[in-house]
């Protein structure tokens, strides 16, 4: 703006008008900034404080509160620094904005209660003119009601609730200090961190010398605010225990005020959910034939009621052990037990999750096994089993009345044959005097007797020769329980029973599988018989060896009146038929009769 003055005489202008000219020159802008800068002028007001904060009265403020006092225009903020005071007496550092704002800030958090910060008049502005009226400010840190009175706890806090809730970390964050708690949680879902929560901000190094807590427990302690103490566990808690916290008279607040009030807090780890539990024990089951062939099926005997547990799959069974978490092997091991006491070894396996127990040799047959887990069966994170567990189990079977298991010939053999020991395993097909097993045992039904074909061990040469036993035509009885020998051999009996009927004698036997102490017995008979019409001992008699084969069926014994030699001729394919019983004459060595066997093939 050009201003251009005319007077046709002259004017007279006063400091006033002159000055207000300047003014008005100065536009819109701020006329306290366009003075800056410019010296003192004659008449100037003091300089006055225009903001304050935190303002007289406030409450509630943090410890790190800051304070500061807005000028009206540019101070000499040496003098304000020193014109600056707070009660009680408090350290601190100033910093400044523009030479306008003075911003004092304590060196170390503040204690609650209330402080009056003040600047005197002695604070000047840049031309050394006094502030106009003196700064008294009071305020409050933290709640002015509590200024004077002892820190409390507010809350101790753990995590509760039932097993499924810790297990899947949705239990409930619970006060066990003004509550009873007795589901707290071994852990949520692993470990179960203590809140505490006091009144006011407290020293946490004398707070936590403080603190005890029964029994001990490895843990990390962090102050997540100057009001809250978090203790976290390193492991799970233990299952079944209750704990005790306590602060004694050391615990103090930041102004050095003791903790007031009762100080004590308890809860009760009324769950598991992180502690070992057993998930399973199993034994193989099935067959005495299956077992035998190694494909018995693993059976949890903690669900299951098992009364066909394997002797062994096939030369030794296994109990194995599946555990929820990683386990401490040989202290574990030492809590394991099966009894009868059996001769074994372990093997851990799932990262220690699994334990694997085989046994030496074959279990007992009809014995009851009770497997058991005791307490101090340890996880890898130091917690122990909170309850034993126990089962048990029937090897073979509930030591039944006495059958016969399998029935076979001596001539099958190989991978696995007839076995001449309890069990042997039969064929869902039958077979054949060559075949790798029994004909059939009492885990499979009976078939056709053209399913089980034997071969007469008469060469048909009429000749002593012919006479040499051939194991083709012996055959093997295999028993499910030790059998009394006498009145055993004299129930069994074997007859043809299609074509033209023959005298059948029993020429001799051979008892196996057989007990070494009492009651003795034995458990797998091996049968030879004679046939009159075989070609060994001639026509109508018995030779004077003994005659230990069965009339061969591709010889034709009948042509010509018995003549040598005898022409071979095709058998037929469904005869003849021999059938083999025994009665229930025979016992077993406790006195219980066999449940009669009847069983039919056919010669070829």
């Amino acid at each position: 703006m050009k201003y251009i003055l005319k007077q046709s005489k002259p004017i007279k202008l006063s400091f006033l008008n002159l000055l207000l000219i300047f003014i008005g020159d100065l536009g819109c802008q701020n006329t306290g900034e366009q003075l800056l800068g410019f010296g003192p002028l004659w008449g100037d007001p003091p300089p006055e404080v225009i903001f304050n904060s935190p303002r007289s009265g406030s409450d509630n403020l943090p410890t790190n509160q800051k304070f500061d006092i807005g000028f009206s225009r540019e101070m000499n903020m040496q003098t304000c620094r020193i014109a600056f005071s707070m009660s009680p007496q408090t350290t601190g550092f100033f910093t400044e904005l523009n030479g306008t704002v003075l911003t004092f800030a304590p060196s170390a958090p503040l204690n609650p209660g209330t402080y009056t910060y003040t600047v005197t008049k002695n604070c000047e502005d840049m031309a050394g003119l006094d502030l106009k009226d003196p700064l008294s400010v009071s305020v409050a840190i933290g709640s002015s009601g509590g200024v004077g009175t002892s820190p409390v706890i507010n809350g101790m806090y753990v995590y509760a609730g039932n097993n499924i809730a810790c297990s899947a970390g949705t239990a409930i964050q619970t006060d066990f200090y003004t509550t009873d708690v007795t589901t707290a949680c071994m852990g949520n879902p692993n470990v179960n961190p203590i809140l505490i929560n006091f009144s006011r901000p407290m020293n946490t190094t004398a707070t936590l010398n403080a603190l005890s807590i029964s029994p001990g427990i490895s843990a990390k302690y962090v102050w997540t605010s100057a009001n809250t103490l978090s203790i976290q566990p390193d492991f799970a808690l233990t299952a079944n225990q209750r704990y005790n916290l306590s602060f004694n008279i050391g615990a103090k607040d930041e102004s050095g005020v003791a903790l007031g009030g009762n100080t004590i807090g308890t809860f009760f780890v009324g769950s598991a959910n992180a502690g070992p539990a057993v998930n399973n024990i199993t034994v193989s089951t099935g067959t005495l034939a299956g077992c035998q062939a190694g494909i018995g099926i693993a059976t949890d005997i903690i669900t299951t009621n098992v009364t066909n547990g394997c002797l062994g799959n096939p030369n030794s069974q296994s109990v194995t052990f599946n555990f929820n978490t990683p386990m401490n092997p040989s202290v574990t091991q030492s809590a394991l037990n099966i009894s009868p006491p059996v001769s074994g070894t372990f093997a851990w396996s799932a990262g220690n999750q699994t334990a694997t127990f085989t046994t030496d040799s074959k279990l007992q047959f009809g014995v009851r096994y009770t497997v058991s887990v005791g307490t101090s069966a340890q996880a890898a994170n130091d917690t122990f089993l909170a309850t034993a567990v126990s089962a048990s189990f029937i090897a073979g079977g509930n030591n039944p009345e006495p059958i016969i298991q399998a029935i076979g010939l001596v001539s099958q053999i190989g991978a696995p044959g007839c076995s001449p020991s309890f069990p042997a395993i039969g064929s869902a097909t039958g077979g054949n005097w060559a075949s790798a097993s029994c004909w059939w045992d009492n885990g499979l039904p009976i078939l056709q007797p053209s399913n089980y074909r034997f071969e007469g061990g008469d060469e048909g040469n009429n000749n002593a020769a012919s006479c040499n036993n051939k194991t083709t035509d012996d055959f093997r009885l295999v028993f499910n329980n030790y059998m009394n020998p006498g009145n055993t051999i004299g129930a069994v009996s074997l007859s043809r029973d299609s074509g033209a009927s023959t005298v059948i004698r029993m020429s001799s036997w051979d008892w196996s599988d057989c007990q070494a102490v009492f009651p003795f017995g034995c458990r797998v008979l091996d049968l030879r018989f004679s046939e009159m019409e075989s070609s060994c001992g001639g026509v109508n008699e018995f030779g004077s060896s003994a005659d230990f084969n069965l009339t061969n069926a591709k010889f034709d014994f009948s042509f010509n009146n018995g003549a040598i030699p005898y022409p071979a001729i095709v058998p037929a394919a469904n005869y003849p038929i021999y059938t083999i019983q025994v009665n229930g004459s025979a016992t077993d060595v406790l006195g219980r009769p066999l449940t009669p066997f009847s069983f039919s093939m056919v010669s070829q």
